[in-house]
Parts: structure tokens; sequence; C-alpha cells
């Protein structure tokens, strides 16, 4: 059995001669309750600390009222705690198959043993609810590495309870301070033990402004695998953060290597085809949905709403089983390998040692290429086609344009906004053409089923026309 919650919690760093003050200050109608336990525990990493270097810790502890495995994931400022009460050796099957993606496969060992002596003090309100735990924690750590290394160290943590809130967080927190603590720069115990990660030096000159954005989404790439296999929808992000990939590997071609490039963008691309399959039933379904919603009852033929919603659920699931059986798969795996090597050495070319100001120069060439799309739909009354191919070149204009803010400022961020005016326009005008797909077969289907007819599809089709053309129309006018 798994419970899961999220985690509240900020620790401190402390002398082995500190004094923890009167807990009590921070909530003067509490009941407080102490205890003393003896904990152990036994933390788990790749040998390449992947699971560090995305801020997870998995553990298996014994002692306390939580034996059993502990998987903590980072969720904002706080971190959600995965417990399964299983006690074997071995990591949970639910935990390793979370993590295959972080983890790239690669076997889940111990790397460091901790054995905690905790005080704990409870605060509790009139009603027996727990507001908060402060844990004053000695702790003896010893690493498992080639070298083993025998640390030790005290620390405090607050974590809230169910009835704790921010601000008793906060009050503690500064009566800790007071007391001579410091905010830890260890999120986690085994990051105490085993130490930080080695920190890369940044890159200097062009490659070293497109440097962080390509780590951004490489990393969101990683953390949108681990969310999708919590069936947590995370899809739209992690499409975002592929397009912005691509774009960036279109926008600067002549700064990285052309064959690893393209081997690349021929994987997300692939990625990207299966994620948008969900995704697109996701967007049609609700849109579809609230369109027959909105209109008059003697418009409304038959179960419409309910056959819409029946066939792009269908079609979701469809999709969604597809991609769950991909990211179990070795291509999977090696393009979530190939995304760690770019994010840690992208393959630059000799043009990413020219000065960062000649980012402005991609950015206008990636602007030119829209306005020529977009001329060149215009020539032909807005064609569908010619329409999706400005969209594209409009994203790749934008993305570029976000990449170069930090040196641009806010000339980038106009350029920003602009673009966006044309894709919203353009999005809509692309959800229309699809829609438009979509209740035709819907509509030839129905035409087909006793009982059933294609009358409410045919005014659904009108309007999706209709709004088609609006967007033409409000293309054109941003266009002028």
């Amino acid at each position: 059995m798994t419970d899961e919650y999220l985690e509240r919690e900020d620790k401190y760093e402390v002398t082995a001669g500190f004094a923890l003050p009167d807990v009590t200050q921070a909530a003067p109608d509490a009941t407080l309750n102490t205890s003393t336990l003896q904990l152990e525990a036994t933390y788990y990493d790749t040998a390449e600390s992947h699971l560090r270097r995305h801020g997870i810790s998995l553990r298996r502890r014994k002692g306390g009222l939580d034996d059993g495995w502990h998987l903590k994931l980072p969720e904002g400022d706080d971190r959600v705690e995965l417990h399964s009460n299983l006690t074997s050796a071995g990591v949970p099957r639910e935990f390793s198959s979370l993590l295959t993606g972080i983890r790239r496969g690669l076997k889940l060992a111990p790397v460091a043993k901790l054995s905690v002596t905790r005080h704990s003090h409870r605060l509790h309100d009139p009603s027996g609810g727990l507001l908060v735990e402060i844990a004053d924690d000695h702790v003896n750590a010893v690493t498992m590495g080639e070298v083993a290394m025998v640390t030790e160290w005290r620390e405090i943590e607050v974590e809230l309870g169910p009835a704790g809130d921010s601000e008793l967080r906060s009050i503690m927190g500064k009566l800790l301070l007071k007391a001579g603590a410091r905010p830890s720069t260890s999120r986690s115990k085994v990051i105490t033990a085993v130490g930080p990660l080695p920190v890369a030096q940044p890159r200097e000159g062009l490659a070293g402004v497109i440097d962080d954005y390509v780590q951004a989404q490489s990393t969101a790439i990683a953390e949108g695998d681990l969310a999708l296999r919590r069936d947590q929808n995370q899809i739209h992000p992690t499409r975002v953060a592929i397009r912005r990939l691509r774009s960036t590997l279109r926008i600067f071609d002549n700064v990285f290597e052309t064959e690893p490039a393209g081997v690349l963008e021929a994987e997300l691309v692939w990625l990207a085809g299966l994620l948008g399959a969900v995704r697109d039933s996701d967007v049609q379904r609700e849109r579809l949905s609230s369109q027959v919603e909105t209109l008059p009852g003697e418009l409304v033929l038959g179960s419409v709403g309910a056959d819409i919603d029946s066939t792009l659920s269908d079609e979701r699931d469809k999709a969604w089983k597809r991609l769950r059986l991909v990211m179990n798969g070795k291509r999977y795996a090696a393009l979530l390998g190939l995304l760690e090597q770019w994010r840690v050495d992208p393959p630059y070319t000799n043009v990413g040692s020219k000065k960062p100001k000649a980012v402005a120069k991609f950015v206008h060439r990636a602007e030119k290429k829209l306005y020529k799309r977009l001329d060149r739909a215009a020539e032909t009354g807005m064609d569908d086609d010619l329409l999706h191919q400005a969209r594209q070149a409009g994203k790749r204009f934008r993305y570029a344009a976000e990449l170069t803010e930090p040196i641009m400022g806010d000339k980038a961020t106009d350029k920003v906004k602009q673009a966006k005016k044309f894709q919203d326009v353009l999005g809509e005008f692309q959800d229309s053409v699809v829609s438009v797909d979509i209740l035709r077969r819907l509509g030839a289907r129905a035409g087909t089923k006793p009982g059933s007819n294609g009358f409410t599809y045919g005014v659904l089709l009108e309007r999706e026309l209709q709004r088609a053309e609006e967007a033409r129309a409000a293309m054109r006018e941003l266009h002028r």
C-alpha cells in the first residue's frame, strides 16, 4: 500500500551545542508532546546520481511510525512524499517503475546509510490536530561509494502537520533563526551525506546564451516523464518543452553540429507525435463539448454531446496507452539518454564562441521567415496549409525571442508578445481546421446509425468554418 502527501518542511543547520528554543512560543494554545526515536535509513540512487540531480530522494527506513520505503519528489518549494509500508530489501516495483525515465534504466543501489537520533517535539491544537513537528536530529552517515566517508551533524526539521499553516511555519522559522539556526543548503539528508553535485562552469559567448535554455527544456522533458508516469496531465508542458528545444535546433542550426542535432530532432518529432495524439483529443473534446452546450435545444438532435465525448475519450485512451507502452521501450529510453547528453554537453560548433550579442541575428532571421510565410499565405487568400506553416514559423520566432531575453531585454520581450498575438490567432485557426475534420468524420458516421442523423454535426461544422474564417480575417488585420 502506498500513501501520498505533500511534505511542507523546512530544514535548518545548527551547531552541536545549539539550544532549541521554547517551541510553544509559536503556538501558545497548543499541547506539546515529546519523544525520542532511533531511525536507520538507507538511501538509494544510480551510479550517475540521477535522483540527486533531479532533487529526488529514495530511502528505506526503520524506526518510528512510518517504517518502509519513502520516495520524495520536488513539488514547487515543497516535496511530495510517497510512502510504501513494504519492508523488503528490494526497491518496491511501483517506485522503480515511476523512476524508470529519471534513472535511464540504470539500477538503483545503496549510496548512504544514516543513523538518526531524533528528539521529536509535536504541537497539537486543542482538538488534537497536529500543527507541526520539530525534529531535532543528530545524524551519523556513512557513504557507500568506492571511498566511504563518515560524517556526523545536527539539524532541525520543521514539518507542518495537517492542522498547520504557512503563518505558523513562518513564526517557527523566525524563532529558530533568532536562536542561531541557519536555513539548510540541502533539501535532503542524503545530499549532506554524499555532498552536492559538481557545478559545471557556465559556457561563454553565444553558446552560453543558448545553454541555459537547452538545459531547461531537457530537464522539463525528463520531469514530464515522471509526472506522466504518476498519471498527472503534463502532456501540454512536456510538448511545449519539446517544441522549444526543436525550435532552438532549427533557429540556431549552425551553432550545433549537424548530425547529432538531426538525430535529436527526429526523435523529438517522434515523441511529440505521440504526446500530440493525447493532447489533441483532450483539446477537441473540451472544445466541441462546450459548443454543443451552447446550441439551442431544438438544434441538438440525438445524443451528440455524449457521442463526441465517448468517441474522443476512446481515442484519447488509445493514444495514452500507446504513449505509456512506448515509455517503457528502448527507443524512448535512448531518447532520454540523448537528452541527458545534450543537457550536460551539447555539441556546439565554433559559431557558439561568437559574442552573445550575435543572438540578435538569429532572432531577426526567425522573424523574417515568419513574415515571409505570412506574405505567402496572404497572397493565396490565407490558404490552410500556408497558415499552418506560418504558425510553425511563429512558434520558432517566439521561442527564439524568449531565449534571448537575458541579452536583448525589453526588445526581446516585445517580440515575444508580438509573436504570441500571431500564435493565438493561428492556434484558433488550427483548432478549427482539426474540429472540421472530426465533425465531418462523426457526422458521416452518425448518418449510418439507426435513429441518428448528422444534422447537429452539420450545425457545428458550419460554426467551426465560421470561426476559421474569423481567424483568417483577424490574421489579415494583424498582417497589415
